[in-house]
């Protein structure tokens, strides 16, 4: 519990920061949006939870109970592709139900339904509209109609509007000292962050981009990370890595061997479709 506070006292304290209190006066703000109450995670329970109930594991192999409060996120207008058996059983049916629903998965509005014997046909279009709430449910039932098992997909559209916030550890360094600096994904969508960030030195009225020491560091593939369904539109870069919703890194500037004098970190967050860039400011003494 006390890591949780200590996460939520970050994010409400960069909230009202003042970009233009760092001592360079041209730094961006090193923050999009505000904290956002994460409603995702209720809505994500209840609906696993139908699963849970109803279920039978005859068809679908039970969810792990760390799925139990995540949502899968789907671009408005894109293809929902569950994860699924290969095919099934002879003579079986599956039952598809997209519906809109609100966070309790109450009133909920069919969007699309369909009764077949083949699993490639689960595959449903999701309604080009931000900010949505679905839940996708697939029924399978033997040739008599025998109710076999059931599955309950909490999905939602991604919101319009990212929130986060990136932060020096400190303002102020000693030369060789390690820096470290925060990440912080206020919700509700996922993002992800490019792990190639810039540092600019101050030199008068000028920012000068500082090369990276070269490593061998491999990079990351955003699609292996994400292999439980498509999020590819998250992929910022070829080295990209996500970030949960209500979630912070604490990360490590390492590459860099800097002298004294005032610099700024950017680092490029979002999605490929809605890239934000946020700076922060340090001083190495």
């Amino acid at each position: 519990m006390k890591k949780l506070l200590a996460v939520i006292g970050l994010g409400i304290s960069l909230i009202g920061c003042n970009p233009q209190e760092n001592s360079q006066a041209d730094i961006e703000k090193n923050y999009e949006g505000t904290y956002q109450e994460l409603v995702i995670p209720v809505f994500a329970g209840v609906v696993h939870g139908g699963s849970s109930r109803r279920g039978t594991g005859n068809n679908f192999v039970r969810l792990p109970s760390p799925r139990t409060n995540q949502a899968i996120e789907v671009y408005p207008g894109s293809i929902y592709e569950p994860d699924l058996p290969e095919k099934l059983q002879k003579g079986q049916t599956a039952e598809i139900l997209l519906e809109e629903v609100n966070r309790h998965a109450e009133k909920p509005k069919e969007i699309y339904s369909i009764t077949t014997s083949d699993l490639a046909d689960a595959n449903v279009e999701i309604p080009n509209g931000p900010g949505k709430l679905y839940r996708y449910t697939i029924t399978i039932r033997d040739a008599d109609g025998t109710f076999k098992d059931i599955r309950y997909d909490p999905l939602f559209t991604t919101f319009e509007e990212y929130n986060m916030a990136i932060k020096m550890m400190k303002p102020v360094y000693q030369k060789g000292e390690e820096m470290t600096f925060f990440i912080q994904n206020w919700g509700p969508n996922h993002l992800s962050y490019s792990k190639n960030w810039k540092v600019f030195k101050q030199n008068g009225d000028e920012w000068e981009e500082i090369e990276p020491i070269p490593t061998s560091e491999a990079m990351n593939d955003l699609g292996i990370i994400l292999n439980a369904w498509s999020m590819q539109y998250l992929e910022i870069d070829g080295n990209s890595e996500m970030l949960l919703p209500g979630n912070s890194e604490s990360i490590l500037l390492r590459n860099y061997k800097l002298n004294k004098g005032s610099y700024k970190l950017q680092i490029t967050l979002g999605s490929a479709q809605h890239k934000y860039i946020l700076e922060d400011g340090f001083v190495v003494e």
